[in-house]
């Protein structure tokens, strides 16, 4: 007798078990495909999506019954050759408002294709050769009665795009714009480009332009400096000695925009605690973009400092990180920190790292449950889920027929 009801309780595994997988992961197959594999620097890289339903079911591609609106989420993970994960300066998900004339439903075995351009959601790319994945996102959303099908997440297999940079000649023409201070735009354009190529040439350039308090591209050239890296870091430093605190901001977000772990030793000394509290913010977020073990270090000191902003940006440097050891760091604290906004910062950034919602105590003392849909900014909800999907595991789908 116990044979056969474990016969039939395996069985029984067996049949779900498909509907399940199913359920889960064989609704949409996302597919990408650059329209050229290899692009100019500067030259829009276009990326064509394409969705396969490959269910029994027509599958809604958008909820139009979702309280803020409809919303199709399109991203990209790009990676450079030594897989390094290029992040967005900018947005992190590209957001379509879709049309009444917009297809929202795609029956069994048809195919819905859209294009976004890298640029939509990265600055421009130098350079090299990229590894690309596509996401698509919709919120889960189940709804009793309803014979379609919903979808959240899916990602597709990796594809390969190379920019391809300039000649040297070229190259020299735009060294020569920029020491034209007579067309501003032509210099800015001289300026995005060598820092594209990490162009050592145009340092002593920029530097120059940055001293230029009258020339409006002072700013840009601050910027550039950091985007051609680590020999642009004494450059950086001089302009701290050179330069106003009214420019401070710029440049130390520069230092942390080289991704150097040269840059640490000049953001240190901004952090001690007789400096001004802002200009150790700006140190911090810094910090935050120096993917190093002596940056995460600095950080989570910074978790214990007197001043409640300098904790609050701490945890919130932590919170957009991607290293999961800040977890049980973040959740300890949440128990002994004394400032409201300091603990809801917290619920905030284990909820990015993990998804886990936590509670806090807010300013009177009640316990109140970090709310997603209240406590997140627009350009958080809309980079939400680049924050949750960052480490997937994509399998190598086929393309859709």
């Amino acid at each position: 007798m116990k044979k056969k009801i474990w016969l039939a309780f395996f069985c029984l595994m067996i049949w779900l078990l498909p509907l399940t997988v199913f359920g889960a992961t064989e609704i949409l197959r996302l597919t990408i495909k650059p329209v050229k594999k290899r692009y100019a620097v500067f030259e829009l890289v276009q990326i064509q999506f394409m969705i396969k339903n490959i269910s029994k079911q027509p599958v809604n591609l958008n909820n139009l019954s979702w309280p803020n609106g409809s919303r199709w989420l399109y991203a990209l993970k790009i990676y450079d050759k030594k897989q390094n994960r290029i992040m967005p300066v900018g947005q992190y998900v590209f957001r379509k408002q879709p049309t009444a004339e917009e297809i929202t439903v795609i029956n069994p075995g048809e195919v819905f294709e859209h294009y976004v351009t890298v640029e939509e959601m990265y600055n421009r790319l130098g350079p090299g050769t990229y590894t690309i994945i596509g996401l698509y996102h919709n919120q889960r959303y189940n709804r009793d009665g309803d014979q379609e099908l919903w979808t959240g997440e899916i990602a597709s297999k990796q594809v390969e795009v190379e920019i391809v940079p300039l000649a040297t000649e070229a190259l020299d023409v735009y060294i020569n714009n920029l020491r034209n201070r007579d067309d501003a735009q032509q210099q800015q354009a001289a300026m995005q480009i060598l820092s594209l190529h990490r162009d050592h040439r145009a340092i002593s350039f920029l530097r120059g332009i940055a001293l230029q308090e009258t020339n409006p591209n002072n700013t840009e050239a601050v910027k550039s400096l950091g985007l051609i890296g680590e020999a642009a870091i004494p450059a950086l430093s001089s302009l701290l000695t050179s330069l106003d605190q009214s420019r401070w901001p710029e440049i130390i977000y520069a230092l942390g925009m080289t991704k150097s772990t040269k840059a640490i030793p000049y953001l240190v000394p901004l952090l001690l605690v007789k400096q001004e509290e802002n200009i150790s913010a700006w140190a911090l977020q810094a910090l935050a973009n120096i993917e190093d073990r002596q940056a995460r270090d600095l950080i989570v000191q910074k978790l214990k400092d007197p001043r409640e902003t300098i904790r609050q940006i701490a945890v919130e440097a932590l919170g957009k990180g991607r290293d999961p050891r800040s977890i049980p760091l973040l959740i300890e604290m949440l128990n002994t920190e004394f400032r409201a906004n300091v603990r809801r910062q917290i619920a905030k950034a284990i909820y990015l790292l993990s998804g886990e919602i936590y509670s806090y105590k807010d300013y009177q003392g009640k316990i109140t449950a970090f709310d997603p849909a209240k406590d997140l900014s627009q350009d958080e909800k809309d980079g939400l889920h680049d924050y949750l999907a960052r480490d997937r595991q994509v399998s190598e789908p086929e393309d859709p027929e």
